[in-house]
């Protein structure tokens, strides 16, 4: 059987600024069917961090033009005329809603951008896709919202996290924050700085956690700068508590799992997240979460977390402040804590669903 993936979304991972997801399903899924094989199909040049499983293939699929007619010309017609001249018996396409040939059975997997759903070409080709797979109910939520009877075709997939992230000693979390944090607690958000993961609340709220309990608390950010996330990154050079929060760009996953597990607890922004991949990595550390009441935050977070009201910055600070005074609550938190499963549980339904 030969499998044709829309690998594009697949370029912009990142640990930090979408948990890897694409990347730690198609590897694994690979690996659990190597009698398939996987043609993963982008639209310019591309180095694999880590070496692509045997049966997996890269074609580099140039579009004919440049600027946006070419982007548009590739996922109009040249995407679904290659699928047809490497004879895919199945497509899979994840996160981008592109057409597909009616006599060839089609996937696809929606991991944590709602804003795929309000694309044009989404409405026009969903209805093209034999199954729709997700990881939360807030997204299958979505899809119902926008699109009526499709709900039969939906498949929750499990939720995972790397076998990377896990829970540091006392003296492997003081080693951390010495390195990051000269020494003090700090929470941690991990999201690109983008104006869709309400960065710029999380900073007032933690100023005025700040002035509120007068603490040494730091906060780390984590994730890349995206184009409209520049103006946020500006403010930081003249944010009154500047030196008390530390912005790591570039974090490899290794790295990312230690300011985590090191953090006293992780705080979660983004508002519309169809899957909330950093609590994950949280819980699976046995660090608990202050997130936001909206998108699969609270699915994900569950009795684990602290929900504040979105659009309520004095909530959301009140509620990092409840947690960073109230050890009892803290311990409370971990003690709700379940076990996060990796990645093998979600690759393992997709396999059976898209080669069965």
């Amino acid at each position: 059987m030969r499998i044709a993936v829309n690998a594009v979304p697949m370029l912009q991972d990142t640990p930090a600024d979408t948990g890897n997801v694409i990347t730690e399903m198609l590897y694994r899924l690979c690996r659990l069917h190597p009698d398939v094989e996987f043609l993963l199909i982008t639209d310019c040049p591309w180095q694999p961090v880590v070496i692509l499983p045997s049966n997996a293939q890269h074609i580099l699929l140039k579009p004919w033009v440049g600027g946006r007619l070419g982007q548009y010309a590739w996922r109009r017609w040249q995407w679904k005329k290659a699928i047809k001249k490497y004879k895919a018996d199945r497509v899979l396409c994840i996160d981008e809603v592109l057409p597909v040939p009616a006599s060839i059975p089609a996937y696809l997997m929606l991991t944590r951008h709602t804003e795929v759903l309000d694309r044009a070409s989404t409405s026009q080709y969903i209805r093209q896709y034999t199954r729709i797979l997700l990881f939360s109910a807030f997204m299958r939520e979505q899809v119902n919202k926008r699109f009526g009877g499709l709900d039969t075709k939906i498949e929750e997939l499990q939720p995972g996290v790397s076998e990377t992230y896990i829970p540091l000693n006392w003296e492997e979390r003081e080693e951390v924050k010495r390195e990051y944090a000269d020494g003090m607690e700090y929470y941690i958000s991990v999201a690109s700085i983008h104006p869709d993961n309400n960065i710029r609340p999380l900073l007032k709220a933690f100023s005025m956690l700040k002035k509120r309990l007068r603490t040494s608390m730091k906060l780390v950010l984590a994730g890349r700068l995206t184009h409209a996330g520049e103006e946020i990154a500006e403010s930081l050079q003249t944010y009154k508590f500047r030196d008390d929060v530390i912005w790591v760009e570039d974090a490899e996953e290794t790295e990312l799992a230690r300011l985590i597990a090191g953090a006293y607890g992780l705080v979660h922004t983004a508002g519309a997240d169809g899957l909330a991949v950093p609590i994950y990595m949280a819980l699976r550390c046995q660090v608990p979460a202050v997130a936001l009441y909206a998108g699969a935050s609270p699915e994900a977070g569950g009795d684990a977390a602290l929900n504040a009201v979105p659009d309520d910055i004095t909530d959301l600070s009140e509620k990092l402040g409840a947690l960073y005074k109230d050890e009892m609550l803290r311990s409370k938190l971990l003690a709700h804590i379940t076990r996060t499963e990796s990645w093998d549980e979600g690759a393992l339904q997709l396999g059976k669903i898209i080669t069965t």
